[in-house]
């Protein structure tokens, strides 16, 4: 943990303008921020302490950053499109995205009540007016969020302020799917087998790979959290699964079947899947991947990453199951950066149909 929090400290110095630390004097008092009695803590033992808390200040300063960035150049892109046009930007907006903007069907209104019915207003009308405002909401995102596009597309926008990037450890022993070692774009996946939120989030990760086919490598690591008493079996039983070539089937049942996970229920999936079960079963017993297990753990620590799922696209962090357009907004700017061509989401539905 300490190797792994001491390489962290590194990066965590190479972003921010750090100062010149004073020479230490003889007796080491330099290094001294703490004494208390005939003891004392030291800026590096300091620096362990705080390091998580500062990780997650330095993304949301980035996050900050880039939010502001991005609004500015689309107010000023608006700015310049609707004077083109002989409009107000306010004219302009209301030209391409309010009056594109449509009642929202019946139907989908009761799909959400259905949906999330337990989470509404208790009177029927309000919780209804609760999900026709969600829904417009929904929609002026989206309209807007493809204005955006496309001006930035015209105007062939770069951002050049720096992502906060982490250098994590890939091996043999990670299970991996989709595009090969040199992807030009590989996700890291820290998760847990009963967290909801990381089975929840699955489907994306799937949509992510078939848009992005070959380009994308999905990398899987283990984050199994204490408030989950099964977690770690899990994370277990898939590792064990993969010696016999069954890792993401596995982890398909696992994340399928999160409330159920015990021995006779694992080595029962195990026969299913056609595995030597005793293998199966002596792999477990033995604690085989104990050891990767608390890498993945420390090393997710080491970035900030405390909670599942969390994810490193390319070394960024992305906390959370977030959908599927920010997974896009991520990995095209990879793409991009690496040459690469962003594959069109709606060609590829095209190209199917």
């Amino acid at each position: 943990m300490k190797r792994l929090v001491s390489v962290s400290l590194v990066v965590l110095c190479s972003s921010f303008a750090c100062a010149q630390q004073p020479p230490a004097a003889a007796d080491g008092s330099a290094d001294v921020v703490a004494r208390y009695g005939d003891q004392v803590i030291s800026a590096g033992e300091l620096d362990e302490m705080v390091y998580t808390k500062l990780i997650a200040l330095r993304q949301q300063e980035y996050d900050i950053k880039r939010q502001q960035l991005e609004q500015t150049v689309f107010e000023r892109l608006v700015e310049q499109a609707a004077s083109a046009e002989g409009l107000t930007a306010e004219q302009y907006i209301q030209e391409e995205v309010n009056s594109k903007l449509a009642q929202p069907s019946d139907e989908d209104i009761q799909k959400v009540l259905d949906q999330y019915r337990s989470r509404l207003n208790p009177d029927e009308e309000k919780a209804r007016q609760q999900v026709v405002a969600y829904l417009q909401q929904q929609q002026q995102t989206q309209v807007t969020t493809a204005l955006k596009d496309r001006l930035f597309n015209e105007a062939n926008v770069q951002f050049m302020l720096e992502p906060i990037r982490f250098e994590a450890q890939v091996t043999d022993a990670h299970p991996t799917r989709g595009g090969g070692a040199g992807a030009p774009v590989t996700i890291i996946e820290y998760t847990d087998f009963q967290c909801p939120f990381c089975g929840r989030v699955q489907p994306t990760l799937d949509a992510v790979l078939e848009q992005y086919d070959g380009s994308v490598r999905h990398v899987f690591k283990q984050l199994p959290l204490p408030m989950h008493a099964q977690a770690r079996l899990g994370a277990q039983a898939a590792l064990c699964a993969g010696d016999q070539g069954q890792f993401w089937e596995m982890h398909d049942w696992l994340f399928a079947n999160k409330n159920s996970i015990n021995r006779d229920a694992l080595a029962a999936q195990a026969a299913t899947l056609g595995l030597e079960v005793d293998e199966f079963n002596g792999c477990i017993d033995a604690e085989k991947y104990s050891g990767l297990i608390d890498e993945d753990m420390q090393e997710a620590n080491s970035f900030g990453i405390t909670g599942t799922p969390g994810f490193l696209i390319n070394g960024r962090v992305l906390r959370g199951a977030v959908p599927l357009e920010q997974f896009q907004a991520v990995i095209n700017e990879e793409l991009r950066a690496a040459g690469v061509e962003v594959p069109s989401a709606e060609n590829e539905a095209a190209d199917e149909s």
